[in-house]
Formats: structure tokens, C-alpha cells, sequence
């Protein structure tokens, strides 16, 4: 890890470094660590990879982490954006010669955990991007974090420090693992503190971050490696390449950028992670009001007319909506139905919903809801609209998604599914698959289907009369 700048610090804020007393003590980290949620499990991730700005930051903040997955056995990849050059003056040591000591304290951590957990050293992807500079080559970085996620199992996980962990790589890095995780949203983020407790105690954590923590336990086998794996980077807790920048001589053997109190604290058994499941959606929606144009182009109000021309009564009494985006279609299902209860993940489209809805006056009684298909609503419906979604679900969420919704339609009911069929960037699964799976539902079958080369729309749901029979026909 290279040291924290407090000059690169605007007006002052965040002044800190490894020197100094951090802002809790691990006994109350251990406290709050304590009270909440559990980490769900290395076991439930598909892959995981760690993007560290510096050598040591992997072990330093993403160290549990690591040896979690590890002893999971799940995939894992290192990126290693920089090479850590700029910790050491250039008079105490070469920056070259710096940087390849630091790859090769990399190697060898990477070697104590593995060994541990007997599996296989990850593999590393070095980017080295000059250190300190990370901000200055964030969209190079976020395009190639995007490549690596390509080659890993699809809904691979990523770890970065977090965006306001007070170094301006770290936080340079966090920002480019959101705008990756944008380019294939079924991978979610988890952020790690490295320096954040040195200068924020838990109680002074934003109200949106606090919510995103959770409790890591680090597998009991794997605890007592942790500090041994820290301590591989000699660089950084000895002097044996000198004083480190910021640092006093004077100070003696407490020069170092990891101070023994530091890393007592980075080597917790019980570790304080961030999770943003919807990461990439929620980064969407941060750049852009309407990520994917749907108020701009005519494709989207062609299927949207589509959908509802395809829908088998002019009025429904109940519809449940899943993924709702920025409810232009929900204000056209409002119009047609007398309950309408639509969902998203994201906060920012449930709000553009909630406004939408409010304005358009339809009369039907609306609930728009912050939450994702596992919370699926109580009560039955007559209508389940899936449009753009099912592709982004996990195998575990969609599998969950195809019994509540056998579950929960009504007698007569049916599911309109509306799907992209171009190739969807780190999607589960494609149009075709997912209608499939609808239709393959027992007792139910296609009632209406329409398909072009951009985009297929089927009625799915139990044995019916047509349209005409149901009112014209004997």
C-alpha cells in the first residue's frame, strides 16, 4: 500500500496516516463488527475478483476475503492495478527496484493463503498503472475490469476498497469497479476498507454505506495466516527499504507505512465488508435518469405498444410488475388494470416511478416497491409482467422467480415476458431460455407470441380460452 497523501486531500479532510491513532479501536470494530448481518458466504459466489491498487491492499483490506474464497474453493483472480512504486522515496530506494520487491511480496502472501486453504495461487493481472495516477487512468481501468469479468463465471463478484476509503487510488479504483460492474450489472460489488477506520468510526459512516455492511468471519482455519501473509510485505512493515514517504526517521521502528497496531486491526478475525448487490444497476442510474433510453427511442415505444397490444383482457384486477426501471411501462399497466404493485432494486428508478405514476392520474390503486424478485409480493395476480429482466436474475433468483410466479397467478392469469434477443454483457441467460423455462412450467403454455431479430414477447400461463372465445366465440 502506498501511503495517503494529506496534501492530495481538498481543503483538509481526511488528513491522516498509517502514523496516527486510528479513529476506533478494535475492540469497538470488534463490537460493531458483532451486531451485524453475516457475510452470506464465499460458497453462493460464482467467482471473485479482488482489484488491488497496491501490493498488500489484498491482504491489507481484502485479506478475509481472500482466504474465504479461497477456502471455498470458487474461483478467484488478483488485479493488481499498480505496482506500488511510490510508497518509498526514490532516494531511499529505485522505484524500479521497489516495485519489483513489492510483485514479489505479492507472490509470496499469495502463497501463504493459498497454502492454507490448499488450493492453487490465484492468478495476478498486473495493470501497472503509475501509483498515485490511478485517477488519472480510471475509465482504462473500469474497460479492462469489464474484460477480466468476461472471462470469469458469469455473476462473478467484485472486490475494490471502497469509493471514500481516503487514498485517491483507492478510491480511484472503487469508482472504476462500479463503472465496471455498470457494463455487466449481474456482478456486484463489495467494498473493503483499508484505511477507512483510521480517519471514520463506525458511527460517523453515511446512512447508505452503514446499510451496506455486513460481518465477514474469517474461516477459523485461515485466521491465524492472515498476519503472516501481511507480513510478507516487508516493504511495508519494516525498514529494510528505508523510511517510507510521510514518514519521521525519528520514529524509529514505528516508520513504517504498517504500523503493528494497523495491521492488528487489518487482521481481525471478524472483518467489516460492504455489499451493493445491485452495483452496477445502481451506477446506471447515477450517470443517466434513463440508462437505456426508454422515453427516447422509438424500439422502446414500439414494444412497449406491443406488450400491451399482446395482452389477452382489456382490463386485469391485480398486476405485479418486477423491475419497473422508470415505470413508462408500469404508467400504460396502470391504465389497464384496477391494482398495480411494480418493484425495482434500484432507489433512484423506484423514485422516477413513484413520480411518474403520481402524475399520470390512471385511478388504479399503485405501490411501487424498493426491493428485488426475491421479495416476491403476498396475494395473487392476474397479470406478472417480466420485461428486460430475466437475464439479469442468478440461476437461484430466476428458479425462485418461476415458483412464485406458478404460485401466485390466478386461474385465467397470465405472464407477459418481453426480452431482448441480442446477446445481453454478463447475462445468465438469453430470451429464448427464459420464455422456455415459462412455457415448461406445468400445465402452462404460449398463448400469444411475437419475435424480430431485436426483441421476443410471449403470453405465457395456464390452458385458456383464446381471446375470441372468451368473448365471441360459443
Amino acid at each position: 500500500m502506498t501511503e495517503p497523501d494529506p496534501a492530495a486531500e481538498p481543503n483538509g479532510e481526511r488528513t491522516f496516516s498509517g502514523a496516527q491513532v486510528p479513529a476506533v479501536s478494535g475492540t469497538d470494530l470488534d463490537a460493531f463488527a458483532a451486531a451485524l448481518p453475516a457475510w452470506p458466504g464465499a460458497e453462493a459466489l460464482p467467482g471473485l475478483l479482488i482489484v488491488a491498487p497496491h501490493p498488500d491492499d489484498e491482504i491489507a483490506g481484502a485479506g478475509g476475503l481472500l482466504a474465504a474464497a479461497l477456502e471455498a474453493g470458487i474461483p478467484v483472480r488478483l488485479v493488481a492495478v499498480t505496482d506500488g512504486e511510490g510508497s518509498h522515496p526514490p532516494e531511499a530506494i529505485d522505484p524500479a527496484e521497489l516495485a519489483a520487491v513489492r510483485r514479489s511480496e505479492t507472490a509470496a502472501a499469495l502463497q501463504v493463503i493459498a497454502a492454507a486453504a490448499g488450493r492453487p495461487v490465484p492468478p495476478v493481472t498486473r495493470l501497472s498503472i503509475p501509483d498515485g495516477a490511478v485517477a488519472d487512468h480510471e475509465e482504462m481501468l473500469a474497460g479492462r475490469l469489464a474484460e477480466l469479468l468476461d472471462e470469469l463465471p458469469t455473476g462473478t463478484w467484485i472486490a475494490a476498497p471502497l469509493r471514500t476509503d481516503g487514498h485517491t487510488d483507492h478510491d480511484a479504483t472503487g469508482r472504476a469497479a462500479f463503472a465496471a460492474a455498470a457494463t455487466r450489472p449481474t456482478c456486484p460489488v463489495v467494498e473493503y476498507p483499508v484505511w477507512l477506520w483510521q480517519h471514520t468510526p463506525p458511527t460517523a459512516l453515511p446512512d447508505d454505506l452503514a446499510a451496506a455492511a455486513v460481518r465477514l468471519d474469517v474461516p477459523e482455519r485461515m485466521r491465524a495466516v492472515l498476519p503472516g501473509a501481511l507480513a510478507c510485505f516487508r516493504s511495508q512493515v519494516s525498514l529494510d527499504c528505508g523510511v517510507a514517504v510521510d514518514r519521521d526517521p525519528a520514529a524509529g521502528p514505528e516508520a513504517v507505512v504498517l504500523p503493528a497496531r494497523v495491521r492488528e486491526r487489518m487482521c481481525r478475525d471478524r472483518q467489516v465488508l460492504f455489499v451493493h448487490p445491485a452495483a452496477g444497476f445502481d451506477d446506471l442510474y447515477r450517470h443517466a435518469d434513463d440508462p437505456w433510453s426508454v422515453g427516447q427511442r422509438w424500439y422502446e415505444r414500439r414494444r412497449a405498444a406491443l406488450i400491451m397490444a399482446m395482452l389477452p383482457k382489456p382490463r386485469f384486477d391485480r398486476v405485479f410488475e418486477p423491475g419497473c426501471s422508470i415505470g413508462m411501462l408500469s404508467e400504460q399497466l396502470a391504465g389497464r388494470c384496477e391494482e398495480l404493485i411494480c418493484a425495482d432494486v434500484v432507489p433512484a428508478a423506484v423514485d422516477a416511478t413513484r413520480q411518474r405514476l403520481a402524475a399520470s392520474g390512471t385511478g388504479a390503486s399503485v405501490a411501487v416497491r424498493c426491493a428485488g424478485i426475491e421479495d416476491w409480493p403476498a396475494g395473487s395476480f392476474d397479470l406478472i409482467v417480466i420485461s428486460e429482466l430475466a437475464y439479469y436474475l442468478s440461476d437461484a433468483s430466476f428458479h425462485g422467480f418461476l415458483a412464485s410466479a406458478a404460485a401466485s397467478l390466478r386461474p385465467g392469469g397470465v405472464v407477459l415476458a418481453a426480452h431482448w434477443r441480442h446477446p445481453v454483457p454478463g447475462g445468465f441467460r438469453s430470451a429464448e431460455s427464459a420464455h422456455a423455462a415459462l412455457a415448461g412450467i406445468d400445465g402452462w403454455t404460449r398463448h400469444a407470441s411475437y419475435r424480430d431479430a431485436d426483441v421476443l414477447i410471449d403470453v405465457i400461463g395456464p390452458d385458456a380460452p383464446s381471446v375470441a372465445s372468451q368473448e365471441f366465440f360459443a
